[in-house]
């Protein structure tokens, strides 16, 4: 998502002294129509309503794990992967993913590209404390698997 610089200035605005801001705080501004964050939200209740159902139905499906045990060791793992071949959005279990390798492919490379993005954002929050240098590193080896997966699907 992208912001005006409108919108950016009005969630700066909305901090407090220790420069914490709250969704509470940033839906209580939107709320009102002359607001720059209005127009973010969708105030149409039934719409509204089933965004956050399918919000939180990605978030039960996620929650379903799969136990591992081998003479060692207890692994325990999602069951289900984004699968990127279901229009809107879907899930596959993993059991079926493991004789699929197109499809095993396309969701690992779904899943390192939002890693990729998580990197980068805690790149950005590691300045503060000298901590780059490692996450410049986990980019990297992120970055050389992308490359990896990718020349075995061309």
């Amino acid at each position: 998502m992208r912001l005006t610089q409108a919108q950016t200035a009005r969630i700066q605005a909305l901090e407090n002294a220790k420069g914490q801001v709250t969704p509470k705080r940033v839906l209580d501004d939107a709320r009102k129509v002359s607001s720059p964050l209005h127009a973010l939200f969708d105030w149409t209740m039934k719409s509204a309503a089933e965004k956050w159902w399918l919000h939180q139905a990605r978030l039960i499906i996620g929650a379903v794990r799969v136990q591992i045990t081998t003479s060692e060791t207890v692994y325990r793992a999602p069951c289900y992967v984004v699968d990127t071949t279901i229009a809107g959005s879907g899930y596959r279990s993993i059991a079926t993913i493991t004789d699929d390798p197109e499809s095993a492919r396309e969701s690992l490379i779904y899943t390192l590209d939002v890693a990729a993005g998580h990197i980068r954002r805690a790149y950005d929050l590691a300045g503060p404390l000298g901590l780059q240098g490692e996450i410049d590193a986990l980019l990297k080896q992120v970055a050389g698997v992308q490359r990896i997966v990718g020349k075995k699907a061309a």
